[in-house]
């Protein structure tokens, strides 16, 4: 059993080549190397992804679907199928587009194994420092606000470096927190019935409840980038 599987939604329509292989890249890159990589091609048909070449390329990737009907549901339909045949511990939620830095899952097998203690609300009720669930803040790449509103703007600027905002996924809440953001156990995603939002929202909508029933543990360390 890997510490992590990385479920990779790809939907070709909308990811090209070099950055699929940039996420790729960057899971292969990791200084924690117990994990493993399910990587869900998301259609349309017209081109084929080729399992040998890219597990040649990225020895950590199990898994690959060469294509798969488009679902039309943001990813959420691979996401399912992904933590069900995963063999790891722990389901990270990865899109082609994402990255994560070398250092990653490190950090979050760290913070799992960072001691578990107790502690007592003002009712003297004890809590256990949870573990099923880890937290890490990203940066959005492309994102701009004004402190009232947020609006993408994928446009380069002039240094070449594209504008970000961090998401901090604390709290857990709608427009807080990306798919990529939240890890949890396994036997708890399969307990909630695997990924069970299909809408556009799915992240915001589920991640909230899953964190206030079960607790998090949170990563103060900038993880990855979500473009």
């Amino acid at each position: 059993m890997p510490r992590f599987s990385i479920v990779v939604v790809h939907f070709d329509g909308v990811i090209d080549d070099a950055t699929l292989h940039r996420g790729l890249g960057s899971l292969e890159a990791q200084t924690f190397a117990d994990f493993e990589v399910l990587l869900y091609h998301d259609g349309p048909t017209r081109r084929r992804l080729d399992p040998a070449e890219l597990q040649a390329r990225y020895p950590h990737v199990a898994r690959v679907t060469k294509t798969m009907v488009r679902h039309n549901d943001w990813g959420h339909s691979l996401r399912d199928i992904g933590i069900r045949a995963a063999a790891g511990e722990y389901i990270v939620h990865f899109n082609a587009d994402n990255l994560l830095y070398p250092f990653a899952l490190e950090e979050i097998d760290r913070e799992l194994r960072r001691f578990r203690g107790v502690y007592f609300t003002k009712a003297r009720d004890a809590v256990f420092d949870a573990n099923d669930i880890v937290v890490f803040p990203i940066l959005m790449r492309g994102m701009h606000t004004d402190g009232r509103i947020i609006w993408r703007d994928p446009k380069v600027s002039g240094d070449g470096a594209m504008p970000a905002l961090v998401s901090t996924g604390y709290p857990a809440r709608l427009h807080n927190i990306d798919c990529m953001q939240l890890v949890m156990r396994r036997t708890t995603w399969l307990a909630e019935g695997g990924w069970s939002d299909r809408t556009a929202n799915a992240d915001g909508n589920l991640y909230g409840p899953l964190v206030d029933r079960y607790g998090a543990r949170f990563v103060s360390r900038i993880l990855g980038e979500h473009w």
